[in-house]
């Protein structure tokens, strides 16, 4: 049976690592030359997680696992094919995860910007910060990225750190309690909050709000947000809100799957957060599922672990510290035994494909 991985990030390579071995062909389309560990980003940028921590090379895993990785940019599916820059990829059964791109809402001057939701993003914004020491650094976001890029950026730099959010607290996804001890940790670091604040553009040297005000600014850190990616958009599969919708086996229709960031995975009324957690989890579960297709067996339908009214993560507040949320509880201490774990859980996902 062949089957098409589109997508070569937790979700895609962690599928075809746990699936194998098994009586499957697996081709992986990717055009990056490396699996990456997203959550370690805002480390990397401040200086504290180094590259051969947050990344593997696909090809030798791919060799090792027996499946086959085509460097290049999927285009569309036709039929049975996946459409390829340059290769025609047929399948059995196709897999969508490719993950999500930067949401920058319309937003003038957005050219101006960092982004850390790639790695060679991030690369070039840690380029910036370590030829130019920026003096007053403006995070726009404050999501789980947002809020681990200013607590490691303020303990790593001698600059002031702002955290822009146009709802009216940081990690708005979260239970209030949630965003109330974190709000707490930042400011003890001097970062500046500002919440119920909206941008209106993004300049060189400064940054506009829909108020009228504005604030000098050396470097602008995009991290608001997220929306499907246009090869997405363009494929012709029930969508929702234009993620790709799938039914509670994470299928969106015929021999189409689709998992991860890119998908709209809701089962039970539970709606899946787009975290590693959750990619991870649908993956080992899709692994899963084509054993049983190879069997002939069914398999029970697909249980969402972290939901958007029901968060998991565990966030790290730089300086060893770190806290845990479950739900509506958020555990604060011991907050150095928490933030080994999350180390060890990030650095440990990227060791299975070395």
């Amino acid at each position: 049976m062949k089957v098409a991985v589109i997508g070569g990030g937790i979700a895609g390579a962690e599928l075809i690592r746990v699936a194998s071995p098994c009586p499957l062909q697996f081709t992986l389309i990717e055009p990056k030359k490396q699996v990456e560990m997203q959550a370690l980003y805002p480390e990397y940028l401040g200086g504290v997680a180094r590259l051969q921590d947050l990344a593997a090379p696909l090809k030798s895993f791919c060799e090792r696992v027996g499946a086959v990785h085509i460097r290049e940019k999927a285009l569309s599916l036709e039929g049975n094919t996946v459409v390829c820059e340059k290769s025609r990829v047929e399948f059995d059964y196709v897999v969508v995860a490719t993950g999500a791109a930067q949401n920058y809402f319309g937003i003038r001057g957005v050219e101006n910007t960092f982004s850390i939701n790639t790695l060679e993003e991030t690369k070039r914004a840690r380029r910036y910060v370590e030829d130019n020491y920026p003096e007053r650094i403006m995070i726009m976001g404050s999501g789980l990225t947002g809020v681990e890029a200013a607590s490691i950026l303020a303990e790593s730099l001698d600059a002031s750190i702002y955290i822009i959010e146009a709802k009216d607290r940081v990690l708005p996804q979260f239970s209030p309690q949630t965003s109330q001890l974190v709000e707490k940790a930042l400011s003890k670091k001097g970062v500046n909050i500002l919440t119920s604040t909206e941008v209106a553009e993004v300049k060189e040297d400064c940054i506009s709000f829909t108020d009228g005000s504005c604030l000098d600014c050396d470097m602008a850190i995009w991290t608001a947000g997220v929306k499907p990616s246009p090869f997405i958009q363009d494929l012709d599969l029930p969508k929702k809100n234009g993620w790709i919708l799938v039914d509670p086996h994470l299928n969106a229709k015929g021999n189409v799957f689709a998992m991860g960031d890119c998908a709209w995975v809701e089962v039970d009324g539970k709606l899946a957060t787009k975290t590693g957690l959750e990619a991870e989890r649908q993956a080992k579960y899709l692994a899963h599922h084509f054993r049983n297709l190879i069997k002939g067996a069914t398999v029970e339908k697909y249980s969402v672990r972290a939901s958007t009214d029901s968060q998991v993560a565990l966030i790290s507040l730089g300086a060893d510290c770190a806290v845990g949320v479950v739900g509506k509880t958020c555990i604060g201490v011991p907050t150095r035994l928490i933030y080994s774990l999350k180390s060890w859980i990030d650095k440990s996902f990227i060791k299975r494909f070395k």
